[in-house]
């Protein structure tokens, strides 16, 4: 789907088909600009390339985990800024904090609310970086709860 001046791009990088499709559908039905990703290394290379407004990843992923993903993305001024949410059905609380300390802005538990998804998706495209930061902190705070 080509961008469209003003659309939001959001990066989907998930190893499982069926999530990726039916989060790009659900986002391309809102009219967001989507790319998308199977592996570890694919998501880098989109973000780096396509440099999308908002990253959805996944944790367990193939070639780079989603946390191997998220370092390097932070380590690279070009992508540093872009906010992303993790996707997992790794819920454990380590395995979230973790997430969180290393800067995505939520996490989100497999199976999610698609409504969920989609209220988050808007709230961290519609903030700016500063309320994205109380966003993570507030979810850091709310680990284990």
């Amino acid at each position: 789907m080509p961008q469209e001046f003003g659309t939001p791009t959001i990066l989907v990088a998930d190893d499982e088909p069926e999530v990726v499709d039916l989060v790009r559908t659900l986002l391309e039905w809102q009219r967001y600009s989507v790319l998308v990703a199977a592996d570890g290394r694919e998501a880098l290379m989109h973000a780096r390339r396509g440099l999308p407004d908002l990253i959805l990843l996944d944790v367990r992923m193939p070639g780079l985990s989603g946390l191997s993903v998220l370092d390097r993305l932070h380590d690279d001024p070009r992508t540093a800024g872009i906010p992303v949410i993790m996707l997992s059905v790794v819920t454990s609380f380590s395995d979230v904090r973790a997430a969180l300390q290393r800067g995505a802005v939520a996490y989100l538990s497999k199976p999610f609310e698609l409504k969920e998804m989609l209220d988050l998706v808007q709230r961290v495209l519609t903030t700016d970086p500063l309320a994205r930061q109380a966003l993570r902190e507030a979810a850091l705070r709310n680990v284990g709860k």
